[in-house]
This record gives structure tokens, C-alpha cells and sequence, in this order.
């Protein structure tokens, strides 16, 4: 049975899903962690990338993974926290800090801050 979280990215960004072929053959927790780590290489990509448009589907994709994050249970905030918001923060400068606040509803800002402060 698939989980929320893959219910919610295969429908509502399945670029991520489709760079892990197998997915369905995993299991569920190991799905859910890899399938947001690839949702935040997509994510890192694209704002690299600082087109417009891109940056536009980034802030689509951050409203997505913040309905999760606020409706979720403590598994569900700990996933987006471990594998969306650590790997987003890798990439993160004291320039760019704003730049990536701004990419993210203010709910989940405040987890993106703590992740930052956590690592």
C-alpha cells in the first residue's frame, strides 16, 4: 500500500518519481525517504537554474510538501525535515538564505530554519 507521501508526489510531482524506476518494488519508509531526497535534488536544480519558471515550480512543489508537513503525522515531519529540507539545506549560503525562505510557505519556513540550525 503506498504511503501519503508517495500518493502525493507521484500525483503532484512526478518528475521526482520518475527517476526511481522501481519504486513500488520498495519498501515503504525506504520509498518515502528516497523519493523526497530526489524531490529536493529536483528542487535544488531548479533553483540553481534561476529561471523563472522553474523557481515558480519549486515554490508549487515547497506548498505540496508543506501540506504534508502540516498535516502529517511526526513520521511524515520527520521524513520532510531528514530528506527534503537537510539536502535543500546543503546547498544553503548566507546569500542565498532569503532567496530560499522566500521559495517556501511561512508554515514551513519555520521547519527549513530548524533543519538549518540542526545541521
Amino acid at each position: 500500500m503506498k504511503t501519503k507521501i508517495i500518493n502525493t508526489i507521484q500525483q503532484w510531482a512526478p518528475e521526482a518519481a520518475r527517476l526511481i524506476p522501481d519504486l513500488d518494488n520498495l519498501d515503504d519508509a525506504i520509498a518515502d525517504y528516497l523519493l523526497l531526497h530526489k524531490l529536493a535534488e529536483v528542487c535544488s536544480q531548479k533553483i540553481c537554474s534561476g529561471l523563472e519558471d522553474e523557481l515558480e515550480r519549486v515554490q508549487e512543489i515547497a506548498k505540496v510538501i508543506n501540506l504534508l508537513y502540516q498535516g502529517g503525522n511526526q513520521y511524515t515531519r520527520n521524513a520532510i525535515e531528514n530528506e527534503f529540507l537537510t539536502a535543500l539545506s546543503f546547498d544553503e549560503s548566507p546569500g542565498s538564505l532569503k532567496k530560499h525562505l522566500d521559495l517556501f510557505p511561512i508554515e514551513l519556513r519555520k521547519g527549513y530554519i530548524k533543519t538549518i540550525l540542526e545541521n
